[in-house]
């Protein structure tokens, strides 16, 4: 790595998140873990093959690309597509035994037509919307539209699933999305439908509510040992490390400007270190004059904006500060740890967008 920036994955701590979540469902119910975006930037392919090896029962992707991927690299487990799919990639569903998320009443009998035509039965998983706004049937009247599938001959309903957007912020209403749910499934089966996989549960929800497991759930943030929620009490081992190096380092008197628009000025002399990374790299511009960063077992402040491709970092008085010295952005260095949650915070954001966003170039190091 001639540019010093680097990603370090913890396999060890991903099982230790694996096995907490375990312990909390209970042997009765699985996981489909959900990978989309880059497995949330911590490198699909590698963390799909550890999974793999702690006994998921399902992944959950976000586009036929990354199913795609999983597949050619030797990923056996089923693979639900979990966003809405066009017609232009059925035939990909059935050539890598993909499980699209069905959402109307048109697609499904496109797949059902395709199925005819290979001679297969091919499974299915069914979106309900019970508060979301985003995609799937309305959970009222969803039951007519879901008797007429089950009349597509070379279609299995195998799954079914809706999904919570206030966990962890709104009590009522999500009780009310569970009932709402339960409601329907009442009513499907009292017309002898039912499913193999029935699943509503994110990282919040199956932490919170047990009577939203149902027999799979969809972890994901906590699978990479990342909160969603700062009151979230479980025992999780955050897995990624972002790390870098000074590459240059100067002594600054008192009132001089560091950084793009002059925005912050040296009140004393001190000693500023740039470090390789910004915000090309996925690191967000809002932690200018915001951000920290452990150096020498010690948090140091951003100074300045985030450039494209540096931050500059005030160390201070602290000794042994060189040229190539560590510099830890998220994880731990030894009594202090920075983490996805710290660097949301700082930038006004949520933790989904820290990790996604990091930039596929940056090299990841699977420990």
């Amino acid at each position: 790595m001639y540019r010093p920036l680097w990603i370090e994955v913890d396999r060890k701590a991903l099982k230790k998140n694996v096995l907490t979540i375990k312990k909390i469902i209970g042997p009765k119910v699985g996981i489909m873990a959900t990978v989309k975006q880059n497995a949330y930037g911590h490198g699909l392919v590698p963390i799909a093959r550890c999974l793999s090896s702690l006994g998921v029962v399902y992944f959950g992707v976000g586009s036929l690309e990354e199913a795609i991927q999983l597949r050619h690299a030797g990923i056996k487990e089923p693979i639900l597509i979990l966003t809405a799919l066009l017609k232009e990639g059925i035939p990909e569903l059935f050539r890598y035994h993909v499980t699209p998320t069905v959402t109307n009443l048109d697609f499904a009998k496109s797949v059902n037509e395709y199925a005819i035509r290979k001679n297969k039965i091919h499974p299915i998983h069914l979106k309900i919307d019970t508060g979301m706004g985003r995609i799937g049937w309305w959970y009222q009247g969803a039951v007519a539209a879901i008797v007429q599938l089950k009349k597509l001959t070379h279609l299995e309903l195998e799954g079914i699933f809706t999904h919570y957007p206030a966990a962890g912020t709104d009590d009522r209403f999500t009780r009310l999305q569970i009932g709402r749910f339960n409601e329907l499934l009442d009513e499907l089966s009292q017309r002898k439908i039912d499913f193999r996989y029935i699943h509503t549960a994110n990282s919040m929800a199956l932490w919170k509510y047990r009577h939203a497991r149902f027999n799979l759930v969809r972890p994901g943030l906590i699978l990479y040992g990342i909160k969603p929620d700062e009151k979230m009490d479980i025992p999780l081992s955050p897995i990624l490390s972002l790390k870098s190096q000074v590459v240059f380092l100067k002594k600054v008197p008192r009132g001089r400007s560091i950084g793009y628009g002059r925005t912050f000025v040296t009140k004393s002399p001190t000693q500023i270190a740039t470090v390789a990374i910004g915000y090309a790299d996925g690191y967000p511009w809002r932690l200018s004059n915001k951000g920290q960063v452990l150096i020498r077992r010690r948090l140091c402040p951003i100074r300045g904006r985030v450039c494209m491709d540096h931050i500059m970092v005030e160390t201070g008085n602290i000794t042994g500060v060189h040229l190539g010295c560590p510099v830890t952005l998220i994880g731990k260095n030894s009594s202090h740890r920075i983490g996805a949650e710290d660097i949301a915070h700082w930038a006004g954001t949520i933790p989904y967008e820290i990790v996604t966003r990091l930039s596929s170039k940056i090299p990841r190091i699977y420990t």
